[in-house]
């Protein structure tokens, strides 16, 4: 009986093949599975990395783009960058740092001391430039309107007329002129006194001729006379301009009116021979003939 299913089976392999085991196939299957997948994460894992492997190439090349650019912006904002760390910090704080840190605070202090004599400096040249102006001024009119004085003021120093600081140089230039003014008079008077004294003792009497001031009124009685004002001039330019021959004509002309004593009045109405003059600085600037109010001022 045994022998016979023997047979039977070995019939039965040869005509349809060995017949293999579920389980077995199954396990097959499974090992081919793990295989290929494993063969499929290896090529993703060669793509991930030549993909990481770019983009950290692209990402490096951006770093080193955007250090540049950090070190641009850390520049043009160091100030910024710098103050960061303090945000925080109260003032206090921020000495005790500098305390800690000599070499920064000395640092400091050279910068401010250096900021310090730049912006002094700036300001004394423009006290000069100031000095220089009203000084040529003058010379072009004595009673100016308080427009002309503040268009002198701003066109200096650069100030807001309605600003504290320029109040005060406005008040300044018009004591200077003032004062100016008031020692110009005297001076008339004490000349006007020095020839009367000439004529007496040359026996001369009656009123004042034209010809007798011409003779006594000359180029360097006149820069005795303004000698304050013209050594802020360029002499040599306003003597080509014609300005020296009119400066001598007011000074003829304030002896004249003064002759029978102080006339206010009679020398304010002389500034309409002068408001056209053409007075060059030494300096250059110039700032004076800028002045379209002394043109058209009205006297005072």
């Amino acid at each position: 009986m045994s022998k016979r299913k023997a047979v039977y089976n070995n019939q039965v392999e040869v005509e349809t093949g060995t017949k293999k085991n579920p389980r077995t196939l199954s396990k097959k299957r499974r090992e081919m599975n793990i295989e290929e997948t494993n063969q499929l994460l290896l090529e993703k894992e060669v793509i991930v990395e030549d993909d990481v492997r770019d983009k950290s190439e692209d990402e490096d090349e951006e770093d080193e783009e955007d250090e540049d650019d950090d070190n641009d912006n850390d520049k043009l904002g160091a100030a910024k960058t710098v103050l960061d760390p303090f945000q925080f910090c109260t003032k206090l704080d921020i000495c005790n740092w500098l305390l800690k840190n000599p070499d920064i605070l000395r640092l400091a202090n050279e910068m401010n001391e250096s900021s310090y004599v730049v912006s002094s400096k700036n300001t004394e040249d423009k006290i000069r430039l100031w000095d220089e102006s009203v000084k040529c001024l003058f010379l072009r009119a004595r009673n100016l309107s308080s427009e002309a004085l503040d268009d002198l003021v701003v066109k200096i120093f650069q100030f807001k007329i309605y600003t504290s600081e320029a109040r005060s140089y406005l008040e300044k230039t018009r004591k200077s002129l003032i004062d100016f003014r008031n020692k110009f008079n005297q001076n008339i008077l004490n000349l006007v006194e020095e020839y009367k004294k000439i004529r007496k003792s040359r026996g001369t009497t009656g009123n004042l001729s034209q010809k007798e001031i011409k003779e006594y009124v000359d180029e360097n009685v006149m820069q005795k006379l303004l000698n304050r004002q013209l050594a802020a001039v360029n002499i040599l330019e306003l003597t080509n301009n014609g300005g020296t021959d009119t400066l001598v004509e007011f000074v003829k002309e304030a002896v004249r009116v003064s002759w029978d004593g102080k006339n206010l009045s009679g020398i304010k109405e002389l500034d309409t021979m002068t408001k056209n003059l053409i007075i060059p600085s030494r300096s250059g600037s110039d700032i004076v003939n800028t002045l379209k109010q002394v043109r058209s001022y009205k006297i005072i």
